[in-house]
């Protein structure tokens, strides 16, 4: 993966902040589509309350 950082001033200049890079992507979480389990005080009274 590659990685650029930089900066667009309002007249469509740009300015480069840090170069490219080469980098390797973290490995993390499986990705999923359903939502986690709401943890709010409100919803946790419901869930009590089944």
């Amino acid at each position: 993966m590659t990685l650029r950082v930089y900066r667009v001033q309002a007249d469509g200049g740009v300015t480069t902040v840090r170069e490219r890079r080469e980098i390797e992507p973290a490995e993390g979480p499986a990705w999923s589509m359903a939502y986690p389990p709401c943890s709010c005080p409100r919803c946790g009274e419901r869930e009590g309350a089944r």
